[in-house]
């Protein structure tokens, strides 16, 4: 069930928040259409896509905006503060019978920064659910940092994550959302996703906050080109960032 506030003292104690609204459904169906329309496809027969899925907000007003809207960046700041900095966007997209999954990891073990400090939005933007791969997570698991290990797996879309001995799927939450609705989740959370058994896709994005005093070690990412920060509420006094900061596209 979804709720209609963000509460702090939830997510302290179990390491995310949500399901909470932020877009109407007539809203994220229209974001959801211009994905599609961006993939070159119909919502109506969805398929499988080669087009890149990150870093949209670099080249497209319409995503910036969204992953900047107020309700929230208002979220991000009750836990990091008033200076908020957006870095990285990504689109999590599973059509209709994906095999490929999302293995338990804690995504600080992917990221070079320092601090290891990040703050997750992940929107859906069509209705999440068991069948076609939802967003899955261990509540209380970011107190502790987890060993990530080689997948050795075809269908992990991971190289590496969690052993399977560390993890206790009976703690698991299946998160299912309805299109709109958001969940807010930390560097530590333990998360991950099934396949898309199911002939719905999933059209699901994540979005990257910090704060002006995290350093990327720009020359330990093998991807660096999706890694530019926006200072999207606040000020920066550190800048430490400069050699990549991000300019918000045009209207």
């Amino acid at each position: 069930m979804s709720q209609d506030v963000f509460s702090l003292e939830r997510y302290q104690e179990h390491g995310y928040d949500g399901p909470i609204r932020v877009f109407s459904e007539a809203e994220a169906a229209s974001l959801r259409a211009k994905f599609f329309e961006e993939l070159g496809q119909s919502e109506a027969s969805p398929g499988p896509t080669k087009v890149r899925l990150s870093a949209w907000h670099q080249r497209l007003r319409w995503v910036y905006d969204m992953v900047t809207h107020d309700k929230i960046l208002d979220m991000i700041e009750e836990v990091i503060g008033p200076n908020i900095v957006m870095w990285a966007v990504h689109f999590w997209y599973k059509e209709p019978k994906n095999g490929k999954y999302l293995p338990w990891h804690q995504d600080e073990a992917y990221w070079p920064m320092e601090p290891k400090k990040n703050v997750t939005c992940w929107i859906a933007l069509g209705p999440t659910f068991e069948a076609n791969g939802c967003l899955r997570v261990i509540p209380g698991t970011h107190r502790e940092e987890w060993e990530h290990a080689a997948m050795n797996d075809a269908a992990s879309a991971f190289g590496k994550g969690m052993k399977s001995d560390d993890v206790d799927e009976s703690r698991a939450v299946s998160l299912e959302m309805n299109p709109g609705e958001v969940v807010i989740f930390n560097e530590k959370t333990v998360h991950g996703s099934n396949p898309n058994v199911s002939d719905i896709a999933r059209v699901a994005l994540s979005v990257r906050f910090t704060s002006p005093e995290v350093k990327f070690l720009t020359e330990q990412w093998t991807d660096v080109d999706r890694i530019k920060p926006y200072l999207v509420r606040g000020v920066d006094t550190h800048r430490l960032n400069e050699e990549i900061r991000g300019v918000a596209p045009a209207s």
